[in-house]
C-alpha cells in the first residue's frame, strides 16, 4: 500500500507508523486521518503484528488538525487505494486491540494529543512541548478531552482544555501521560520494551484489550461474569495449551493467536 502522508513498514512482529507530512507540521487531513485507520485495521487484523509503534518526522510531532485543508476539501490530496470517511482519529485508533508505543520527539499540539493519548506507552523527549490551544481560536477540544479522561481526574482534564496552558514532557509524565523521558528514539528502554512486548501470548493480550474496552461498558454486577467467562474462553485456546507445554520444558513459547 502506498499512503501520501504516512510511512508504514513491518519488522518481525511489529508494525512501525510514521507521521510524514513534515513541511506542515504533520497537521492532519481527512485523507491523512483515512491513512491512519487504515493502517491500523491493517495492523489490527493482521495476527503476526503484536506491537504498533507510532513516530514522526519534522521537529514538530503533530499540529492538530489542518484547518485551511478541512474547510477546503479540494486542497486535500485523495488516495485512490482508500475510500474517505468521516471519521476522527479517536475512533481510528478505537479499533486497535494490541498494545502500542508513541515516541514524541517533537511538540505537539490540538489534535495531536489524539495520537499519542491513544497509545498504550507515550515516550517523550525532555524539550517536548505539549499544548491545547483551541479556545484561542473559539474551538474546543472535544474529542482530545474524552482522550483525556482516560487518564485523567475529569476536572483536572477540563482545566487542560479551557486554560490553553502549555505543558513539558516531565510535567506529563507526573501526570502519567507520558511513560518515560528518552534521548533518542533507539533509547535502550524503548528497544527493551519492543522486545518484551512482542515475546508474549498475543491473544491474551488482544483479549485483554477488549476487556478493557468492555469493561466501560458494564455495570458493576454484569463485569464479573463477563470476566470470568473471559477467562475460560482463554482457557480453551491453543496459545494457553503452549504456554503450559513450554513452562513444562523450560523453552520459549510458539504462539499461534488462536
Amino acid at each position: 500500500m502506498i499512503y501520501h502522508y504516512i510511512k508504514v513498514v513491518t519488522q518481525e512482529h511489529v508494525c512501525y507508523l510514521t507521521l510524514s507530512r513534515p513541511d506542515k507540521r504533520n497537521a492532519f487531513t481527512p485523507t491523512m486521518v483515512n491513512e491512519i485507520d487504515h493502517a491500523l485495521f491493517q495492523a489490527e487484523i493482521n495476527s503476526e503484528i503484536r506491537l504498533v509503534v507510532i513516530n514522526a518526522e519534522g521537529p514538530v510531532f503533530c499540529a492538530g488538525m489542518d484547518l485551511n485543508v478541512f474547510e477546503n476539501p479540494s486542497l486535500d490530496k485523495r488516495n485512490p487505494s482508500i475510500q474517505n470517511k468521516d471519521i476522527s482519529l479517536g475512533a481510528a485508533f478505537a479499533q486497535l486491540h494490541k498494545p502500542s508505543i508513541c515516541i514524541v520527539e517533537g511538540d505537539v499540539y490540538a489534535g495531536g494529543f489524539l495520537i499519542f493519548l491513544a497509545c498504550t506507552y507515550v515516550f517523550a523527549k525532555p524539550h517536548v512541548k505539549f499544548s491545547l490551544p483551541e479556545v484561542k481560536i473559539g474551538l474546543f477540544p472535544f474529542q482530545v478531552l474524552a482522550s483525556l479522561l482516560r487518564h485523567l481526574p475529569s476536572n483536572k482534564a477540563l482545566d487542560m482544555c479551557i486554560r490553553a496552558s502549555t505543558y513539558s514532557a516531565l510535567e506529563l509524565k507526573h501526570m502519567g501521560i507520558v511513560f518515560d523521558l528518552i534521548e533518542a528514539q533507539d533509547d535502550d528502554n524503548v528497544q527493551q520494551l519492543i522486545h518484551q512486548l512482542c515475546l508474549h501470548a498475543p491473544l491474551a493480550i488482544r483479549k485483554g484489550f477488549e476487556a478493557l474496552e468492555k469493561l466501560q461498558e458494564l455495570g458493576e454486577s454484569a463485569r464479573y461474569p463477563y470476566l470470568l467467562k473471559a477467562l475460560n474462553d482463554l482457557k480453551t485456546s491453543e496459545d494457553f495449551k503452549e504456554g503450559l507445554v513450554a513452562q513444562r520444558e523450560k523453552r520459549m513459547p510458539n504462539w499461534k493467536n488462536k
